[in-house]
């Protein structure tokens, strides 16, 4: 009885370690599914803008752009102290590609269905990080001058190349003017990231 036994619990150990391989094995073909994707997009634009599994994302010195406010809000752009006044011109320096500059955040060119052939940044990160001691409303000043720098540029861009505002594009019935939004925030993306110090 007690060979019967053991022969049952060391099949029953055979069937277990044979079944969690094959979990095992398909977690791992789950896991080759997984891809990485830009840090801005939401789910409206995630299947045009997975990555490809073999690219990935490589970040130099020059495409992270640091931003440190004060207890105070003094704000300092790379090292350089910028005035409330001139934040928004100041940042959209670094936010607008500029390929020719060695000291600016890195491009590339990509060919786009509507706004043709452009330069945009490459794997851009801006990092600001604010004292903690810092009043919240001087906090969400600051921060709202970031985010209309970038709505300035895509405003900007949609200008000069369809003629319309962002808002325009956005509340426009033609689906054409939906996907020209959508170009317009894959060349400008939003890869802004906060931290308290």
């Amino acid at each position: 009885m007690k060979k019967i036994s053991m022969q049952l619990l060391f099949l029953t150990l055979i069937l277990v370690s044979i079944s969690c391989k094959n979990e095992l094995e398909k977690m791992l073909e789950l896991e080759a599914d997984y891809k990485v994707i830009e840090l801005e997009y939401g789910f409206d634009n995630y299947r045009k803008n997975i990555m490809d599994k073999s690219e990935q994302i490589i970040i130099k010195q020059r495409n992270i752009v640091i931003i440190d406010v004060d207890q105070n809000g003094k704000t300092i752009i790379e090292d350089n102290f910028v005035p409330d006044s001139l934040i928004i011109s100041e940042f959209k320096k670094y936010i607008t590609p500029n390929p020719t500059d060695e000291e600016m955040p890195m491009t590339i060119e990509e060919n786009f269905q509507y706004s043709g052939k452009v330069n945009k940044h490459k794997n851009i990160i801006i990092l600001a990080r604010y004292n903690k001691e810092l009043n919240y409303e001087k906090y969400r000043e600051i921060r709202n001058r970031f985010y209309l720098a970038y709505n300035e540029i895509q405003n900007e861009f949609s200008l000069s190349k369809f003629n319309k505002s962002l808002t325009e594009l956005l509340k426009s019935n033609e689906e054409e003017d939906i996907l020209k939004w959508r170009e317009i925030r894959q060349i400008f993306p939003i890869r802004y990231t906060e931290t308290v110090d």
